[in-house]
């Protein structure tokens, strides 16, 4: 028997203002210990990615999908030996074709990870390129890399010299054919602390950055920021009926501008208790 999973209606305040959203617990079916996180999707919404170590991936985290096929969610699949070897492979970000992807690969992600890109061709994801220096460079950690929609610019965080933080927020112009110079983003998305795996919004004015600050409700939040005035504004908390006493966190905005999906680790999203990080997909019919 398909499993009916709740939908929740509340009310979201501060970066999205005073509107109802709806909040349900994305209905792919998930293993019992896949512990899956970190989606993307298509622009139609019918196809998803999202990580996960199970036992029958290739080595350690694999990217996996899902699509959307007579009316539910397929059992997932692995993304293939294009995509996955023995190492992790992390944060895959799918364009909005959903032909191209950009994901993360390392064996340590405590000492190194590059960005690799992948592209959907006869039936098959080829064999992943490294996105070369100086976008992955040697020796350093990159995480949370996003491409804009027309695919001509990168955003992806990283530990390299010169930033803030631990983590700081990049982003590269892909110009004649070639990624240019990454650019620190700065503040007031940049802080001291870790800073990275943005999601990007349709028209590429719109940040969500997780990040753990002074007005947090609990562990880390997710925050909004909009570019206006050729600068990014004060990260806004995006409020209780988004954030939770949890960890809310891998946000990823879809190609329609009305939904967002995370991870929480409260699953009283719905229940109102803590729980194992689940993936939520909010739907915002006003727009974020």
């Amino acid at each position: 028997m398909r499993q009916i999973l709740p939908i929740l209606t509340v009310f979201a305040v501060s970066a999205v203002g005073q509107q109802s959203v709806t909040v349900e617990r994305l209905a792919i079916p998930f293993g019992a210990g896949d512990k899956p996180s970190c989606v993307s999707t298509s622009e139609d919404g019918r196809l998803i990615a999202f990580q996960s170590r199970r036992a029958d991936g290739k080595g350690g985290a694999d990217i996996w999908f899902s699509r959307f096929e007579n009316g539910r969610w397929s059992a997932p699949y692995n993304a293939g030996p294009g995509i996955n070897t023995a190492a992790n492979e992390v944060d895959g970000k799918l364009s909005a074709d959903g032909k191209t992807m950009v994901f993360i690969r390392g064996v340590d992600f405590k000492k190194s990870s590059a960005i690799y890109i992948s592209r959907f061709v006869n039936g098959q994801w080829t064999t992943a390129e490294q996105i070369p220096d100086p976008i992955s460079m040697p020796d350093t950690v990159q995480f949370g890399a996003v491409l804009s929609r027309d695919g001509r610019r990168l955003y992806f965080s990283s530990n390299r010299p010169g930033g803030a933080g631990s983590l700081d927020i990049y982003y590269s112009d892909r110009v004649d054919g070639k990624w240019a110079a990454p650019v620190n983003l700065g503040p007031p998305l940049n802080t001291p602390e870790g800073d990275g795996d943005v999601a990007l919004g349709r028209d590429g004015n719109v940040i969500v950055l997780p990040s753990k600050r002074a007005d947090s409700l609990g562990g880390t939040d997710l925050y909004l920021s909009r570019y206006a005035g050729n600068a990014w504004s004060e990260p806004v908390n995006m409020g209780p009926g988004i954030n939770t006493p949890g960890d809310d966190s891998c946000p990823w905005l879809g190609y329609d501008g009305k939904t967002l999906y995370l991870n929480s680790t409260w699953n009283g999203m719905i229940a109102g208790k803590p729980g194992a990080s689940a993936i939520f997909k909010i739907t915002y019919p006003a727009g974020f």
